[in-house]
């Protein structure tokens, strides 16, 4: 599982996280069995069995002071943040043969800022301001990522644990996109130390899929490569730009766009949508001699 699919799972949960005023966050059952890569009958088990024997999982839940009518409430009013916290470490690491690759990446992923801090900032919570005793309003805190140097490392240790599963034996996209990000991650950070801005370069591909959530396949109708085409042959205002990246296990110069610029970026989404709405897109293409004088071209 590639660090993609796993915000990809963390992003389909926020809709399964609250957090009050105090900042303290919970997560449903169903949201925490997700994170965990189990199934949702498995979490049922171990909050039921606080009535009955405990499990190993529940003892450990009932040491750190949440009671079994606690456990119970949880079915329904869900499970909070801590305590998502420690099922998911339990799943990482202490499972036994229950543990899952999932809930080791996801652990890895909140390491540096903690379940709270997660839910809080995916609900956009900020600490109320309150007034001192000179009457002076408190400025609240802002929610800021940990230092490049911190998620690189995370990172790295995330990666050899996902090597350490696999027998080193990486998906070529997966070890591509490893790279790819721990490159960007530096690059993006002395960026924007020299001229304080930042950019965003996306295949059209990876655009679609990661910032509209569809999926675009290898094969059929509407597949990667014809999408690739469709905007260099209809929207070749968008950019120019080419990136030697990974397509179908092969380095290859592909085309990228400048996805920080809205005027781009809108393009770039009214493209796609044009190009999954169109029945034959082939046919399209072809009519307007996108194959004439070369052979096509996969973009990612």
């Amino acid at each position: 599982m590639s660090q993609i699919e796993i915000a990809q799972v963390i992003e389909q949960v926020k809709e399964e996280i609250e957090v009050d005023a105090s900042g303290k966050g919970k997560a449903s059952m169903k949201a925490t069995a997700r994170l965990a890569g189990v199934s949702d009958r498995a979490i049922l088990k171990v909050l039921a069995s606080a009535d009955l024997k405990p499990s190993k999982l529940t003892q450990m839940l009932m040491d750190k002071g949440f009671a079994g009518a606690d456990l119970n409430s949880w079915r329904t009013e869900g499970i909070p943040d801590i305590a998502v916290g420690i099922i998911l470490n339990y799943y990482a690491y202490l499972a036994g043969r229950y543990c899952t690759q999932q809930a080791r990446l996801v652990c890895e992923a909140f390491g540096t800022i903690g379940v709270r801090a997660w839910i809080q900032d995916a609900l956009g919570w900020t600490k109320p301001i309150h007034q001192n005793n000179s009457s002076q309003p408190v400025q609240p805190t802002t929610p800021a990522l940990p230092p490049v140097e911190q998620r690189l490392h995370t990172f790295v240790q995330a990666m050899k644990t996902l090597a350490e599963l696999t027998g080193g034996r990486l998906n070529p996209y997966i070890e591509q996109h490893c790279k790819d990000f721990a490159a960007n991650l530096i690059a993006d950070y002395n960026r924007q130390s020299l001229i304080g801005t930042q950019e965003k370069w996306l295949g059209v591909v990876n655009f679609a899929e990661i910032e509209l959530g569809k999926k675009v396949p290898l094969s059929g109708t509407h597949y990667r490569g014809h999408l690739g085409t469709w905007v260099r042959t209809f929207y070749p205002q968008l950019g120019s730009r080419q990136e030697t990246r990974l397509v179908n296990g092969v380095q290859q110069p592909i085309y990228v766009y400048a996805c920080h610029d809205p005027a781009v970026a809108a393009g770039l989404t009214k493209a796609i949508e044009e190009f999954f709405a169109h029945p034959s897109p082939g046919t399209a293409l072809r009519q307007a001699g996108a194959f004439a004088s070369k052979k096509e071209k996969v973009s990612v």
